[in-house]
């Protein structure tokens, strides 16, 4: 099969990844790849040579005030050589409107995977496009497709991420410190994490981009003591050496977290996660593999923390086997099969 990848193309598709979309994309791809599929991945021009690249801007305008201008030139650009290329299916994972827009007349199927909340611009090209027979929406959780339906005009499929569990071993040794990894910003709530890691007299250690600077400098470096240390932006294979003495990665994000894929990634490594009950995360823990606390405070957190520090390894491990890459890989193929 011959498949389209459209990225989201403001960051490189490329280790250290800024987060979860970038992650989802590269993995994706690469399982596409080695199941002996014909994979062009649009996207930023410094992304990993690996994944087969055509991309049209590098940094090249990505911090000018008009960006959104040259952002929207380069869809246009991917979306026009699409239709000069013969592919079988296009596979959407942007976060810009111009791909649903262009697909309703697109003579392959369109398969958009939703991976941001209703926002403006992709919420009004769902409203006016999703009843396109060729148009078809893919979700990764049921809570987030729950979402999105006042703006679907169709059923749509979900189809939960997944992770490399090879590459995401059971490593988990002891139980010596918290752990936080991701993008650091105030929605994901690492703050609390480090509210809750002092109140529990627990060490914490913290790795990720620091997409906002501001909330960084008021709100983290404060925080930080002895016990609290920023590890800086790391790849996935420094993040597991972390997970060998994790007693439990915690979760405290402030919005509807679509999927979650750090607390995948922790629990495929034998790692017992806790967090706030917001976005996916009920859907993906169970009682053997993390604890969610009931209330958004930090006293509910700090209990979740202890219930789930004392869980198995590998009954943790075992239940991230069902959120696999290969399981998530091959129900797209499947997808797109049918609707070929």
């Amino acid at each position: 099969m011959k498949i389209a990848v459209i990225a989201k193309t403001r960051l490189p598709i490329a280790e250290p990844f800024r987060g979860g979309l970038e992650a989802f994309t590269h993995s994706l791809c690469k399982e596409y790849m080695r199941l002996g599929h014909n994979v062009t991945l649009y996207a930023h021009k410094d992304s990993d040579p690996r994944l087969n690249i055509k991309g049209f801007y590098g940094k090249n305008h990505r911090e000018s005030e008009h960006f959104e201008i040259y952002e929207n030139d380069e869809y246009l650009t991917i979306l026009k050589d699409i239709e000069k290329n013969n592919f079988d299916v296009v596979h959407n994972n942007s976060t810009h409107e111009l791909p649903i827009i262009w697909g309703v007349n697109a003579s392959i199927p369109v398969v958009t995977t939703l991976h941001t909340p209703p926002i403006s611009k992709l919420k009004a090209a769902a409203v006016i496009c999703s009843s396109s027979e060729n148009l078809h929406f893919v979700f990764p959780s049921k809570s987030f497709e729950k979402s999105w339906q006042p703006y679907m005009n169709k059923p749509s499929t979900v189809i939960h991420n997944g992770v490399n569990n090879e590459k995401w071993a059971l490593v988990r040794e002891k139980a010596e410190y918290l752990f936080w990894f991701g993008r650091i910003v105030h929605a994901k709530g690492l703050d609390i994490v480090m509210d809750a890691a002092q109140e529990l007299k627990m060490p914490l250690r913290f790795a990720g981009s620091v997409d906002d600077k501001i909330y960084f400098e008021e709100h983290i470096r404060n925080r930080m003591t002895q016990s609290i240390k920023y590890l800086g932006h790391l790849n996935q294979s420094e993040i597991q050496k972390h997970m060998k003495g994790a007693a439990a990665v915690v979760s405290a994000v402030r919005w509807e977290e679509p999927f979650g894929l750090t607390t995948i990634e922790a629990m495929s490594s034998g790692v017992p996660v806790a967090g706030f009950d917001r976005g996916a995360f009920r859907e993906l823990v169970t009682a053997e593999s993390g604890t969610v606390a009931e209330q958004k405070n930090i006293k509910s957190l700090t209990k979740a923390i202890e219930a789930a520090i004392v869980l198995d390894s590998k009954k943790v491990r075992h239940h991230a086997e069902s959120f696999c890459l290969q399981t998530m890989a091959g129900r797209y193929i499947k997808f797109f099969e049918e609707l070929i």
